[in-house]
């Protein structure tokens, strides 16, 4: 049993704590939101992920985790391991945004009573850990006390919507140290969750905290590069389905994030592509290619729109659209670069009403738009009060739709941002259906069109 302070109970934070009590550590989480505090020590988690509820109310139960709201308070408890989790927001020029970080280093040199390994889980840019470590060296000057300890990044790889399943059972975890004592007081922390030692990865600080955004730019760039690639085989008469299923059969390429769609959001992949292309450029070594991947997501989202306002043209602004999916990605609450926050934009300034549906999604949303569009309780009665549908997230209630029942939709239109359904089994029913790369109704302007205002466009906007 080790004794570990965790500081944010973000995504991360509550996660890396939770799966840690699961394993019989005493956690401690840090969360400066007081009402928070209170919702999670009655087990009640403020996000949607599946099966994080279970974990913590069984590990409050067995008195394995608490929350408070001080670091301070964590650090009385005198934690082997310190896990900073705080955000990494971008700022205006795509760089990370640090300030959090910076704080909770001040705030560990100013009350750390021992020995502590201080392992910075947040996606931080390359020299980060260096940059920790200065900090907390002149707290403890400041304090004239003299306290070893070490510093250590060891970067998340956890997929919203499967996070406790990706922490318990880890395709590997990424240590980058300076010491062998952290380096194996690490592996036995994280020893319960391995099936191998293989999967243990020690490296230096800056090649750590560099392969959470390689690993991040890499799965963008298989998504940007399948979305390009998909307007070429609508062009030529291909279905991009097919192509996607023979280059997944060669084991060197998979079929993971293969799928053509509307673009990729959420917090981690519009964040860390904008952060790598800043650090491109303060090292004078522009990243071009990740630079496009994320000109091409852009591009992807207009594109998607532009279906939209040309098939209606000016009498949009009579219609109603129907809204399946506010989520990034299915199995999460998170709206943070969703599509669905950029296509109901374009839908209210075309003057179309708008009606929505997401299982978890909706409350959040609501945040953003208010009384600005019309929310549903089910799927059904969005086909029931829309002209027309808007296909944004594929959640398992959508993509497992009778397609018969777009027969409802007034207009018997549906534009499908994430190819759930045949095209030819729609075109049987007497649905318009606009799809990605599987040789759906395509626009009159050339794609470059967009790709040009893609360029000029300022990227953090979409962070």
């Amino acid at each position: 049993m080790k004794k570990i302070a965790i500081i944010g109970a973000g995504y991360v934070g509550l996660v890396t704590g939770a799966c840690f009590a699961q394993k019989g550590n005493r956690v401690t989480i840090v969360d400066n939101n007081q009402d928070k505090i209170d919702q999670l020590l009655k087990g009640a988690i403020p996000f949607y992920e599946p099966h994080l509820d279970i974990i913590v109310q069984d590990a409050l139960a067995k008195k394995t985790i608490t929350f408070v709201s001080t670091i301070q308070e964590a650090l009385s408890q005198q934690p082997e391991f310190v896990f900073s989790c705080v955000g990494t927001p971008s700022l205006p020029n795509g760089a990370a945004d640090l300030s959090f970080v910076e704080i909770v280093a001040a705030e560990i040199g100013m009350h750390m009573e021992q020995y502590t390994i201080i392992v910075n889980k947040s996606t931080v840019p390359v020299g980060t850990a260096a940059k920790v470590e200065t900090i907390i060296a002149a707290k403890l000057t400041e304090r004239n006390v003299k306290i070893a300890f070490d510093v250590a990044s060891n970067p998340e790889f956890l997929k919203e919507g499967d996070a406790v399943n990706d922490f318990l059972m880890p395709d590997r975890v990424v240590i980058g140290v300076r010491s062998e004592e952290s380096a194996e007081a690490l592996y036995e922390l994280y020893k319960p969750f391995l099936t191998s030692d293989k999967q243990f990865l020690v490296m230096t600080q800056p090649s750590a905290e560099l392969t959470k955004y390689a690993s991040n730019a890499m799965l963008a760039t298989r998504i940007s590069f399948m979305n390009q690639l998909a307007h070429l085989a609508d062009k030529l008469g291909a279905d991009i389905h097919q192509v996607k299923h023979g280059m997944a059969q060669d084991r060197r390429i998979g079929a993971h994030f293969l799928n053509a769609g509307i673009g990729y959001g959420g917090s981690c992949f519009p964040k860390d592509v904008a952060a790598l292309v800043h650090m491109g450029m303060e090292q004078h070594y522009p990243m071009t290619l990740v630079k496009e991947v994320e000109n091409i997501n852009h591009v992807q989202r207009v594109w998607f729109s532009h279906q939209i306002t040309n098939h209606y043209g000016p009498a949009l602004a009579t219609k109603t659209a129907g809204i399946w999916g506010l989520a990034f990605k299915p199995e999460t609450d998170d709206i943070r670069s969703a599509p669905a926050i950029d296509v109901i934009k374009k839908l209210l300034e075309q003057g179309a009403n708008v009606i929505v549906y997401d299982p978890v999604a909706t409350e959040n949303i609501k945040k953003i738009f208010g009384d600005l569009i019309t929310y549903a309780d089910q799927g059904q009665q969005v086909l029931q009060n829309a002209d027309f549908l808007v296909l944004l997230t594929e959640w398992a209630e959508f993509t497992t739709t009778i397609p018969s029942h777009f027969l409802q939709l007034k207009d018997r239109v549906v534009f499908d941002g994430r190819n759930c359904f045949a095209p030819e089994d729609m075109k049987a029913l007497g649905v318009s259906y606009y799809c990605i790369g599987r040789n759906s109704v395509t626009d009159d302007v050339p794609l470059n069109h967009y790709h040009v205002a893609a360029t000029q466009h300022d990227s953090s906007a979409w962070q």
